[in-house]
C-alpha cells in the first residue's frame, strides 16, 4: 500500500479499485443474497460510482455520507480471505473519496494532508 489512500494514487485507481470492490460484493452476494451489511457496502459503492461516473466531481454532503470504511471496521473487522482484502479496498476508497484529492496531490498525500482537510 501507498500512502493515506492505499492503493489509490490517481481518479483512474480509484474507479478500479471501485470497480474491483464493487465486482466482489456482487459475488458475495450472488452467494448469500441476505447478508445486510453486504447489501448496505454495495448500495454505498454503486451511490460512490454513480457520483463520480463521467468525471463528475461529488459534492461535499455526497463525500460526507459514505461510511464503508466505518462499516468495514465495526461489522468486518475480523475478515479473512477475500472478505479482508475487500476491506483493505473500503478503507482505500472512503477516505479517498472523502477527502476527494486532485491526482497530483493524492499521490503523495500524508495522514496530515488527510486529517488538516476541512473540507
Amino acid at each position: 500500500m501507498a500512502g493515506v489512500y492505499g492503493e489509490i494514487n490517481s481518479r483512474a485507481d480509484y474507479h478500479r479499485v471501485l470497480s474491483e470492490a464493487l465486482d466482489t460484493t456482487q459475488r458475495i452476494l450472488a452467494k448469500q443474497p441476505n447478508y445486510a451489511v453486504m447489501q448496505r457496502i454495495h448500495t454505498k459503492l454503486d451511490a460512490m460510482k454513480r457520483w463520480t461516473e463521467n468525471g463528475r466531481e461529488p459534492t461535499k454532503s455526497e463525500r460526507k455520507s459514505v461510511d464503508v470504511g466505518l462499516l468495514a471496521a465495526r461489522e468486518l473487522e475480523n475478515a479473512k480471505g477475500e472478505l479482508a482484502a475487500l476491506v483493505d479496498k473500503l478503507y482505500c476508497l472512503n477516505n479517498y473519496f472523502e477527502a476527494w484529492p486532485a491526482d497530483e496531490k493524492a499521490a503523495t498525500a500524508t495522514d496530515e494532508d488527510f486529517f488538516d482537510d476541512d473540507e
